[in-house]
This record gives structure tokens, sequence and C-alpha cells, in this order.
């Protein structure tokens, strides 16, 4: 079994996430996709982050149904979530081959942010989406090589954007799942109430 992992914030989670799991499932033949909800995002104000149980349930709405996809809630109750960690984790967790890591382009562009990345890149196969906006340019050519690339449907969609339509009373019917939408709604985040 060959399973692929999805971090993230997802603030909130959105059709994008989706597309980009199950285009990287279909193109690496990943057996599942787990979601990792990021409990203390360290690029990410604490204080401006919606609190993690309302993205962790958000994100199982997102994905009732599709047995394909999983959350997996590993990320420590305290302290910042690197990505780095979660790899450790994942290796005591999934022992028998290195964790695939799924990213987008925008992350692979900001990887150099991260702690340690290229101990990332030496411990777990990375497999990076590009979509439309994102290009591989601003990444060196010694990290391209250490990922492999797959191309997603141009999905150009940033929970950043949707927190700001929703804030405005502006619709982001299309963007996430109704299911996410009518939680939105029902517990007034991002300005809805």
């Amino acid at each position: 079994m060959t399973p692929g992992f999805l971090g993230g914030s997802f603030d909130p989670p959105h059709l994008g996430h989706l597309v980009l799991a199950q285009e990287a499932m279909e193109a690496f033949r990943l057996d599942r996709v787990y979601f990792i909800p990021a409990r203390h995002p360290p690029h990410k104000d604490i204080s401006r982050v919606t609190p993690f149980a309302c993205r962790l349930r958000m994100l199982e709405t997102s994905i009732e149904g599709d047995d394909r996809f999983s959350v997996l809630d590993i990320e420590p109750p305290e302290g910042p979530s690197y990505t780095v960690e979660m790899i450790e984790r994942l290796s005591r967790r999934f022992p028998g081959g290195r964790p695939c890591l799924i990213l987008g382009m925008d992350s692979l562009a900001e990887l150099h942010l991260w702690r340690e990345p290229d101990r990332i890149l030496r411990e777990a196969d990375v497999v990076v989406g590009t979509r439309p906006g994102f290009s591989p340019e601003g990444v060196s050519v010694e990290r391209l090589a250490k990922v492999r690339l797959f191309g997603f449907p141009g999905v150009c969609i940033s929970s950043t954007q949707i927190r700001e339509k929703v804030s405005r009373g502006r619709s982001v019917k299309y963007l996430v799942t109704e299911e996410v939408r009518s939680y939105i709604r029902g517990k007034g985040l991002y300005g809805s109430g």
C-alpha cells in the first residue's frame, strides 16, 4: 500500500485541495491520501487562524463519503507544526518506505522558508502539483531535481481568497464543498455571521 500525505492549514479546505489530492493519487498510483491539518502553522499568526477543531471538522466534512481520502490528526497539541517533524511521525506510523508528501507549486516555492527543507527532500518522496499562476522559475534547479512534478486542472483557488470573499458577503459556492459552506455559515466563520 502506498499512501500520500497532504498537510496544510486548511483554513478552509477547498476544492483545489481535493483536486490536488485526487490528481496525485492517480499520477503516482497512491492507495489513499491522508489530509493532515496543522494545529499551529508556524508561518501564520495563530491568533488569526481559525480554531483547529473547526478546521478539522471542515476537512472531515470535505471528504465524507470518499473512501480514497482520510483525515489524520497527528500534530502535537502544543507548539508549531513543522513538516519535517510530521515526516518523522509518518515514518514511524507507516514503516516500510518513505512518506509521499504532496505539495502545490506555491508551497514548493516557499520550501526554503520551512524548517530543514533539505531534510524534508531527503526523507520523503515529494510530489508537486503544478497549477496556473505558479511556475517553478523561483525554485532552484537542485531542488526541482529532488521532486516529481505533476499537472492538475486549472484550479486556482486559495483559502485566503475564500476567507476574503466570505468576509465581503460574496458566495463561495463551487469553491468549497456544500458541507463546508454550510459549516462556515453555521459557525459564522470569516465574518459570515
